[in-house]
């Protein structure tokens, strides 16, 4: 026992009078063992400037549909078309009454509730046309088509009922989608 405490005690004397090697920082001035000066640490080897950086490219927009045509049946599509013409012969009425029958054949069809939203809209029914136009925005799931036009809709029907702020929001929002719709378009001259 006693020469195992030796033998530890002796291997403790040693590693306390063990200096320590290793590397240590070199600053401007520094002198060596016998006081003569150190060379400066070497720089980077062979430094190249860093390329440019590459352009940001916005992700391409998935394929949405940009019509209710093209996601439409034939019952909803022949009704779209006949609240298309109401509305431009100036029968806003007509043309809702004639969308909620196209509702009744497809309930999900965002385009349609986008449509109910503009003809209620012109019926000057404000409430009416943003809580349609959102109905569409929530069942459009990022179409931004069809998100684009029912936030124009929004806008002016917050316009309508005088709500500046609102109006401001929406047109914030228009902004936001339409530059986002841009830089997915290709430039053509």
């Amino acid at each position: 026992m006693r020469s195992k405490l030796m033998v530890l005690f002796a291997a403790l004397l040693l590693a306390a009078c063990q200096t320590t090697s290793g590397t240590h920082q070199v600053y401007p001035g520094s002198t060596g063992p016998e006081g003569e000066p150190l060379p400066p640490p070497p720089g980077p080897v062979d430094a190249q400037p860093l390329p440019p950086p590459l352009p940001v490219v916005p992700p391409p927009l998935p394929d949405y549909p940009k019509t209710a045509e093209q996601i439409s049946g034939a019952a909803v599509t022949s009704l779209m078309k006949r609240a298309r013409q109401y509305r431009q012969d100036g029968q806003p009425d007509q043309a809702a009454g004639t969308l909620e029958r196209a509702l009744r054949i497809e309930p999900r069809n965002y385009f349609v509730w986008s449509a109910l939203a503009q003809a209620h809209l012109a019926q000057k029914n404000y409430a009416q046309a943003e809580s349609m136009a959102q109905k569409s925005n929530a069942l459009a799931r990022g179409n931004i088509y069809v998100t684009l036009e029912n936030w124009k809709t929004i806008a002016a029907a917050r316009n309508g009922q005088g709500d500046a702020d609102g109006a401001a929001d929406a047109a914030a929002q228009i902004a936001a989608l339409q530059a986002r719709l841009d830089a997915a378009q290709p430039d053509t001259p």
